[in-house]
């Protein structure tokens, strides 16, 4: 584990819903949905436009997200399967797979 040096005086911050904190964070038992579900708060706070939604694509492509569940006891892209699951169906995220020209894209929202 590496020794984390503080917060910076001046950085960027994530918004996080209260009741996350007060509703669905004392259920949440899995490491890797819990991991998932912030990476995911994180990256649609980033996003502009409406509506805002993460890819399968993008999720796999956070090196961040993915280092992360290395350390669960399955593959990373195994454990952000199940990880995205769990987070369905506990309705944290929605899932809606889209069909385009390019074949099936999941997205969640």
């Amino acid at each position: 584990m590496n020794d984390f040096d503080g917060f910076p005086a001046r950085m960027q911050f994530t918004s996080i819903p209260n009741l996350f904190f007060s509703h669905l964070l004392p259920d949440i038992s899995d490491i890797g949905e819990l991991k998932t579900i912030l990476h995911i708060f994180e990256m649609l706070y980033r996003k502009r436009g409406y509506p805002r939604y993460v890819t399968c694509r993008e999720l796999l492509g956070n090196k961040s997200l993915m280092a992360s569940l290395r350390q669960t006891n399955s593959p990373p892209e195994e454990a952000l399967r199940q990880a995205l699951e769990k987070a369905t169906r506990r309705g944290v995220i929605l899932h809606l797979p889209l069909t385009g020209e390019k074949g099936t894209e999941d997205i969640y929202l």
